[in-house]
């Protein structure tokens, strides 16, 4: 799947590109279904609160053969290596739980300035995809983007903790201010099966979900090969030591998957 010169463009404008339905219901069924089992899960991927809560679940790919499948899938891997100019590895891969009248929320931040403070990441060469598996709304806490911030590089910030998760570099107010004074404010909405990339260094953050319904979205943080981290100081399901390129699969093989459990 390549992007068209418009949308490369679009990206390079604003920091960011939604592709809405850019996979099937089927093919988001296949992936919600593996939420409860993934969530229950005890081991180290799946960090807990302080409550004992599970919101993230890091390294996918190691537990789930229907996530094994999207970690690799081309509608994800080629528009990246295409924005990227090269090939890529996924730095981070991990499912974000945002539960009905949940509490989860993430402060204002750039996700290349905690790569590169945290984990020895050399040049801002990486980027994020996030697929909804839930219609994200303005009421479940989407992700709000400062638009064309990535162009502004890396500001200043301090490393803060985040219950449940890594630290991260968080932007102070004064700086998110004078961001949005240039670019303003929007917040990506679609149905399930929407896909979002989204620069490194692109300004945001996400408030809690206020609704009825669940926010579930994976991300996949990609990384160019040849930008390959330098000094990870966290465990390495935050900050991927192994960056062999991602190779596609077939485009239909999260269809395969579900035609094999409806058969089953």
């Amino acid at each position: 799947m390549r992007l068209s010169e418009q949308q490369v463009v679009e990206f390079e404008r604003q920091g960011f590109l939604l592709l809405p339905g850019l996979f099937a219901e089927p093919e988001v069924a296949v992936l919600r279904a593996e939420l409860p089992r993934i969530f229950a899960l005890d081991r180290p991927e799946v960090p807990k609160t302080a409550t004992g809560e599970a919101r993230l679940a890091h390294r996918l790919e190691r537990y789930s053969e229907p996530f094994a499948c999207l970690l690799r899938h081309p509608r994800m891997v080629e528009p990246a290596r295409q924005l990227l100019a090269g090939s890529v590895y996924s730095h981070q891969y991990k499912v974000v739980t945002k539960q009905p009248f949940g509490q989860l929320d993430f402060p204002w931040h750039q996700d290349y300035a905690t790569w590169a403070v945290l984990d020895g990441m050399p040049e801002p060469k990486a980027m994020n995809f996030a697929l909804f598996l839930d219609d994200v709304t303005e009421f479940n806490g989407p992700l709000t983007f400062i638009p064309g911030s990535h162009r502004r590089g890396v500001e200043e910030g301090g490393v803060e903790p985040l219950d449940g998760s890594s630290d991260f570099h968080a932007l102070s107010p004064a700086t998110v201010a004078r961001l949005v004074a240039e670019g303003g404010l929007v917040a990506p909405k679609g149905r399930a099966g929407s896909g979002l990339f989204f620069h490194g260094c692109l300004a945001h953050a996400s408030g809690p979900n206020l609704s009825p319904w669940p926010r579930n979205n994976v991300y996949s943080s990609l990384n160019r090969v040849d930008n390959a981290i330098r000094r990870p100081t966290r465990p390495e399901f935050y900050a991927n030591r192994d960056a062999t390129p991602l190779e596609p699969l077939a485009d239909d093989c999260l269809l395969t998957l579900a035609r094999r459990g409806r058969a089953a």
